[in-house]
Parts: structure tokens; sequence; C-alpha cells
């Protein structure tokens, strides 16, 4: 079987140099550990099967997730604010944590906050080089281009209803910063992650 690459980025403190890498199935986390200003928020992907992404994605959070919360429940339940479907945003409803999760073939890349640091958290990937036709989504008013929209995308999701929503009526202002649909103010950071991605994340604090 091959081993899935692992890569986690860590936006809260830096590892101790005695620190163990966890470990997520069989595969070791690789890559770089970075303090930011943002605290208790940390960043995970991995390469995935599209038939296994989901428990590839639930790995990862419940992994970030344990790290934010040691000891606590770990179980994954979701629900459609639609629907009522057992899909939609990952919820953790004994940890004290909010996540969310973003596709991009082959990676799955997940994002969780401790919820003493931030209420809501979205994260979006897109594979660098792709051109998605977003024209009639903001029309008469020229698309994003694919930072914007993995920025937008990201701010949906925090926002809870994704695409819902018109993407169009979220803004995005230089130095980091976004307004939702409803008037809620973001903000927004481009991540170094998963090889040949564009990766945004959106908090509300």
């Amino acid at each position: 079987m091959r081993k899935s690459f692992v890569g986690y980025f860590n936006l809260w403190a830096r590892a101790p140099p005695s620190a163990r890498a966890p470990r997520v199935g069989h595969a070791p986390y690789a890559g770089r550990v970075q303090r930011t200003t943002v605290e208790g928020v940390r960043i995970a992907w991995a390469r995935s099967a599209h038939g296994s992404r989901r428990e590839t994605a639930d790995a990862l959070v419940r992994a970030l997730a344990g790290e934010l919360a040691p000891g606590s429940d770990l179980r994954i339940e979701r629900r459609c604010p639609v629907c009522g479907g057992p899909h939609g945003r990952p919820v953790l409803p004994f940890v004290p944590v909010h996540a969310s999760i973003a596709y991009a073939d082959p990676w799955v890349v997940v994002a969780v906050a401790h919820a003493e640091n931030t209420a809501e958290i979205g994260i979006d990937a897109e594979r660098a080089g792709a051109r998605p036709d977003l024209a009639a989504l903001f029309a008469p008013a020229d698309p994003p281009d694919l930072r914007g929209w993995t920025a937008i995308e990201a701010v949906l999701k925090a926002d809870g209803r994704g695409l819902m929503v018109p993407p169009d009526e979220v803004r995005l202002f230089p130095g980091g910063t976004a307004l939702g649909p409803d008037g809620t103010a973001y903000l927004v950071l481009s991540v170094v992650a998963a090889p040949g991605m564009v990766v945004s994340l959106a908090l509300r604090s």
C-alpha cells in the first residue's frame, strides 16, 4: 500500500525540540511548524484517494483537535442546515474547537481552531493553475483570480452557508480582511500548504 504524504502547518506555537511528530494512521506529519500571531489555529493536509477523502479528512481533524484539547471525545458529526442529512461542515460536539475541510484532488486540507480564540473558521483550496468558470457568479463584474476565489469560499465556509449564499456578496479588502454576506468581519490568510495548491483561511474572532 502506498503511503500518503501528510503535511503539517501550525499557526499556533513553535513545537519544542523534543516534541515527537504526531501520526495519522501510518503517515507521519512532515513539513514545518511556524509561529504566527494567530493563536490556537492549526492546518494539516494529506494526499488521499477520491473514495477515502472523508476518512482522511476526519483523521486529520481528530489529530489536530486532540492536540488543541487533549483527552477529549473526538467523535465527528455532520448535519446539513438545509436538508438535515449527514453531510456538511464537521462538528466535534464534545470538543471546544471549530473545524473546516477543503478537497482539491489529490489533496485534503483541514483547519482546526480552538473556540477560545476563534468563533468560526473556513478553509478552501484549489490546484494552482485551475481555471474555475466563475464569470456567471460575478457578472457583470470581473471574477476574482484563484487566490481571491479561495478567500471568498473560505469566508463562506466560515459563515456556515457556503455557496448557498451568492459569492459576490463577500467583500475582500487589502491587508487580509473581508466582510461576509451579513457584514461580519473576517481575517483572511494565504496559507503555504500542500505543494501546487492555493489555500486560503478565514477566521472570525
